[in-house]
């Protein structure tokens, strides 16, 4: 038996002032009835573009099912007006649902204004297979994406595509593929500090007097669980001053380092080193931040919270189908990524609701991205907004955008 969720029980999950917000930002503008505005309310743009984002419709079929089910009458070009201009507000939205300006307030995190930083493979509106690769940089505090950049499948992670909007009192946190001297000193010369996963092959580290530093020999002092240490070190960009920083790790559970080396096996085949297997057993990461600033645990425990954040984002590519693109341009693919995570927090948010209500249902479900679905069934066809309600039962990604019959 599946879970049905209608749009009545989406919207409910949502913040209570979101239509008020609307009006707050600019988006509405509530004129007389004699003027004859066309959208009057968020609402019904809302729910077209979280439809349109779950499902990765064109704007001519959400448009076409949203005047078929009586939700709104839209031209597909309105709903693209909107799409440029949406981004922030349903990036402020997710920020209230994840408190995130609580959790990533300055304060909490030494003064630091924090960003997290990630590429993702996608396929370009009508083409097949990996044909260009998006980088964002998301502000924590407000769950913005402050920067999403379209290059190339070549296009690597490179810290350097976002130097002009890192500044001063912000702190970046980037996964090891980011790990590289050119990439740090990128972020470093514009007076941010960062943290990176550290990357073994890429990121060669020295200690103060210049001399190669022997990570592994240094961490293996770390051999309880739960044990942490940090040691001074420093990065020397093959252009540009040395940059000093921290080397902080953390031991991690057994659990964990038995998972980690049996995907290091399946990854990289009878090609994995030792050294490779050994080196799983740590958490390490690179950061600039001063010892005095913030402490190794608080800086590690960061980069965990950054993870929670990119997992909703990984999450949405890997089950809600982050990788494909609605266009081309910045502004759009901004909203199409926050709408995604906004149904994502949603989607968590009802899940822990069924956890709380009834165990049984929650069992019965699973989290694919956008909602709940039983969880033997596929996820592809879905109900719209245009009133076919006769596979509702099987995803409810739709079935969250649709009236309650």
């Amino acid at each position: 038996m599946g879970v049905q969720i209608d749009w009545e029980f989406f919207r409910e999950q949502l913040p209570s002032g979101f239509r008020e917000l609307a009006v707050e930002r600019g988006l509405i503008h509530r004129l007389p009835p004699h003027l004859g505005a066309k959208v009057t309310e968020i609402e019904p743009v809302l729910r077209l573009e979280l439809h349109r984002a779950g499902l990765e419709e064109s704007l001519a079929t959400t448009t076409a099912e949203a005047a078929v089910g009586q939700v709104i009458d839209l031209s597909s070009v309105a709903l693209h007006k909107w799409e440029r201009k949406l981004a922030p507000y349903l990036a402020e939205l997710s920020a209230q649902l994840w408190d995130a300006r609580v959790r990533f307030a300055a304060g909490s995190w030494s003064g630091y204004d924090v960003f997290a930083v990630d590429a993702s493979v996608v396929t370009r509106p009508g083409a097949q297979g990996t044909t260009a690769r998006v980088h964002y940089v998301l502000r924590l505090s407000t769950l913005t994406f402050v920067r999403s950049v379209v290059t190339d499948e070549h296009g690597g992670e490179m810290l350097s595509l976002h130097r002009d909007v890192a500044a001063p009192g912000q702190l970046w946190i980037a996964d090891r593929i980011y790990s590289t001297p050119p990439g740090v000193a990128a972020l470093v010369a514009t007076g941010a500090a960062v943290v990176v996963r550290y990357n073994r092959g890429a990121l060669p580290l020295y200690d103060l007097e210049g001399k190669p530093f022997n990570v592994l020999k240094h961490v293996r002092s770390l051999r309880k669980p739960g044990a942490i240490g940090d040691w001074r070190v420093a990065v020397h960009p093959e252009q540009g001053p040395r940059i000093r920083g921290r080397l902080c790790a953390i031991r991690l559970p057994d659990d964990k380092v038995k998972e980690a080396r049996e995907r290091l096996r399946d990854e990289q085949g009878p090609s994995v080193t030792a050294e490779t297997l050994e080196a799983a057993a740590w958490l390490m990461v690179f950061t600039t931040v001063p010892r005095s600033r913030m402490r190794s645990g608080r800086v590690l425990e960061l980069y965990g919270v950054r993870w929670q954040v990119e997992l909703e984002v990984k999450r949405d590519k890997s089950i809600g189908h982050l990788d494909k693109l609605p266009n081309f341009r910045e502004d759009t693919i901004a909203t199409w990524l926050a709408a995604k995570l906004l149904i994502q927090l949603v989607a968590k948010k009802i899940a822990s609701l069924a956890e709380a209500f009834s165990p049984s249902l929650a069992a019965r479900t699973r989290h694919d991205g956008t909602g709940l679905r039983p969880a033997a069934q596929p996820a592809h066809r879905v109900p719209g907004v245009a009133g076919d309600d006769a596979h509702l039962h099987r995803h409810p990604r739709r079935a969250a955008l649709r009236s309650a019959a």
